[in-house]
């Protein structure tokens, strides 16, 4: 499955997208840290933007940068190989 940074422009573009994980950790990490006293924002809007770009940006970070990711496969054998990678999608 290609890398989905996720968008704000429609609910398919942003539905099992790194933007999503990011907003779903968030969520469940706010009880850990800001305990139950402090309810969770109520609009989700900004928070939603902000993962959204930054999710964007490590996608197209990774995918600008392809050729610097080094791969090792250790197989079952005792052939082993180490490529380099020339693209992310």
């Amino acid at each position: 499955m290609p890398l989905k940074a996720g968008t704000n422009f429609d609910a398919l573009g942003f539905a099992d997208s790194m933007a999503a994980t990011m907003i779903q950790s968030f969520k469940d990490e706010w009880p850990l840290v800001m305990g139950d006293d402090i309810p969770l924002p109520e609009s989700l809007d900004q928070m939603k933007l902000l993962f959204t770009a930054v999710a964007q940006g490590v996608v197209k970070h990774l995918q600008q940068h392809a050729k610097d990711f080094k791969v090792t496969v250790n197989g079952p054998s005792s052939i082993d190989y180490t490529g380099t990678v020339t693209q992310i999608d």
